[in-house]
């Protein structure tokens, strides 16, 4: 499995990290640098659907991510800063300077990690002032902290995880090195992101089932009410069958209002979670009909099964619309409107790639529609048969528009693969360029 890894922060960290990524055959390293960390919001907007995994430099880039929920804490990580980190760097600067330093200021590390360090290896006649990592602090703040140890004698040498801070403590005169991670560090948070990638790879492959089941509350009913409910029972269908094609999945009827969508967990986004609590209020409100959706998730279809029945026969009703999600052992959660937070916009994207072929040469949505499902199912080649069933088109249709894309050199042939129904091989393509999916403006 080829993965691609959005390496984030200053440039001369990016570097560092970039080249310790060489030793990684499988893994792709997009740079990501950035002069202000106000830039990571449109970075990581534009290329999130691009990205396996965001490779942070430090703490305080992937706080600022975590905190303006450009992330979730599984898609990315950051190298810590070990104590070989702190020993590499004060060793560097007393080789640099010719002497040995006994007082320093350092932020961004507690006191207790250095006091373990430093306890460990005797180094007791070491004096050092600590600036814990606050992610509330400024710049400003930290500059103070170390320029005023500096001018009050207390220390020799300031120690800085911060880039900015760096510079400008250098142009008042303040003798101070940046510490940035580790080889080791680095290394070990790329294997790390390894495993989050894989793990939510086959979280995504997980089958899912959707059990959809409209309910009439009367025990008798007239003909005409009789008639009602099935004319309420062919709509439910139908809506059903809309959301099941958003689904990419297939669509099951057990009788009596009751229906099974069979899909995998990676297609159920906050789009498709969107349509269903609209679909139970729309029949909530409109028809004063109880609608109650549970999702199983599983290893298989059995598993899967099992859990969505376990979640229909809860039989719970709210008022406000929610779907009861079932995992794992029967582990169950609830998802409602509130919960569902900001869905993702493809508009950025899209826009971008709208600049990028002004010339007509291409249909930027069809471009962008290729690469969101290429991602999303590491597939870096294709057939006019993935084609037409991401685009939801005919094969025909496929075959014409990877037509295009070849012709405006966007994608190429890269070989041949026996479909299994008779006839003659299909042709398998990928893009010519990898920089078209880094779409850093």
């Amino acid at each position: 499995m080829h993965l691609k890894f959005g390496v984030i922060g200053p440039a001369e960290s990016v570097e560092k990290i970039l080249e310790v990524g060489k030793e990684f055959e499988t893994i792709t390293f997009l740079p990501f640098p950035y002069e202000e960390i106000e830039e990571m919001s449109e970075i990581i907007e534009i290329n999130r659907y691009v990205v396996d995994q965001w490779l942070f430099s430090g703490l305080f880039n992937y706080t600022y991510a975590m905190e303006n929920k450009l992330i979730q804490k599984d898609e990315g990580g950051y190298p810590t800063l070990y104590g070989s980190s702190f020993f590499g760097e004060l060793l560097e600067a007393q080789l640099n300077e010719g002497r040995i330093f006994t007082k320093i200021s350092i932020d961004n590390i507690a006191r207790t990690e250095l006091d373990k360090i430093l306890s460990f290896y005797h180094l007791d006649a070491l004096t050092y002032y600590t600036m814990p990592f606050q992610s509330d602090y400024s710049r400003k703040d930290v500059i103070t902290f170390h320029k005023k140890l500096y001018d009050e004698g207390k220390i020799e040498l300031a120690i800085t995880t911060l880039n900015a801070v760096y510079y400008q403590l250098k142009e008042a005169g303040v003798p101070v090195y940046r510490l940035t991670a580790s080889y080791m560090s680095i290394k070990l948070t790329i294997e790390l992101l390894v495993e989050k990638a894989q793990a939510n790879l086959f979280e995504n492959r997980q089958m899912a089932i959707i059990g959809c089941r409209l309910k009439n509350a009367e025990k008798t009913m007239t003909q005409h009410q009789l008639f009602q409910w099935k004319y309420h029972q062919l709509n439910w269908n139908k809506s059903l069958l809309e959301i099941t094609e958003l689904l990419q999945g297939s669509l099951v009827e057990e009788g009596d209002g009751l229906f099974f969508i069979f899909t995998t967990k990676g297609e159920i986004d906050n789009q498709a979670e969107s349509a269903l609590l609209k679909l139970i209020e729309e029949y909530q409100i409109r028809d004063q009909l109880e609608a109650s959706i549970a999702i199983g998730f599983g290893e298989n279809v059995l598993h899967a099964e099992q859990n969505v029945r376990y979640g229909l026969s809860q039989d719970v009703y709210e008022k406000e619309a929610s779907i009861l999600l079932v995992e794992g052992a029967g582990e169950l959660s609830e998802k409602s409107v509130d919960s569902l937070g900001k869905s993702l916009d493809l508009k950025s994207l899209e826009e971008e790639l709208t600049r990028k072929f002004a010339d007509g040469s291409a249909s930027p949505r069809d471009v962008l529609r290729i690469i969101v499902y290429s991602h999303k199912y590491h597939q870096q080649e294709f057939t006019s048969e993935d084609i037409s069933r991401w685009l939801q088109s005919t094969e025909r249709n496929g075959r014409r528009i990877l037509a295009e894309l070849e012709q405006a050199n966007i994608i190429k042939k890269c070989g041949k693969i026996q479909s299994n129904q008779r006839g003659r091989p299909k042709n398998v393509y990928c893009f010519i360029d990898d920089n078209l999916l880094q779409l850093q403006t």
